[in-house]
């Protein structure tokens, strides 16, 4: 089995300008690169798990996302990045489905596709319902992004500055 490091989108990953439906309007955090760089050469897939609750509530469509997720993967692409899968929950917290974080639908679901070890990978999110998430799947560590610091008392969960420092503890333990 692989492991993983699964990655929420819209403020870890690229910013958040709400409900991002026009591709121009992409914008990635390029200081995320090198991270997620030496993530892959140590051997981690990289999964975005995402809530897009903007396409129930009729913002914009399945295509639109599509080529939002695009956009935001070529702009990756073109610094050496690729990300081995993109799982999107479309839902709003009233349709009860089971893939809208913090359930550990998505996850679980990119395990299963992609032959991943839940208990070997990683969560990093900028809100607590990803790293609820995380919880929930069995990851091995949730990271948690800027605020919310004393919110979470965890044993598995640490809340870091950025994505660089999340990564930075992922390949320490790498090799301990």
């Amino acid at each position: 089995m692989k492991k993983a490091v699964f990655l929420d989108r819209d403020g870890t990953i690229m910013f958040d300008s709400g409900y991002v439906s026009d591709p121009e309007k992409v914008d990635i955090f390029e200081e995320t690169v090198e991270a997620l760089k030496a993530l892959r050469v140590a051997g981690y897939l990289l999964v975005i798990i995402t809530n897009q609750s903007g396409i129930a509530r009729g913002y914009f469509t399945t295509d639109d996302l599509e080529k939002v997720n695009s956009r935001m993967s070529s702009l990756f692409k073109e610094h050496g990045v690729v990300f081995d899968g993109i799982y999107i929950c479309p839902h709003r917290d009233e349709d009860r489905c089971t893939c809208r974080k913090p359930l550990p639908g998505l996850i679980f679901r990119a395990a299963r596709e992609l032959d991943i070890d839940v208990s070997a990978s990683f969560m990093i999110g900028n809100s607590k319902s990803d790293v609820h998430s995380g919880i929930a799947a069995g990851c091995r560590l949730n990271f948690l992004l800027g605020g919310e610091r004393g919110s979470l008392s965890r044993e598995n969960t640490l809340s870091v500055d950025s994505l660089s420092a999340a990564a930075e503890i992922i390949l320490t333990l790498e090799v301990l």
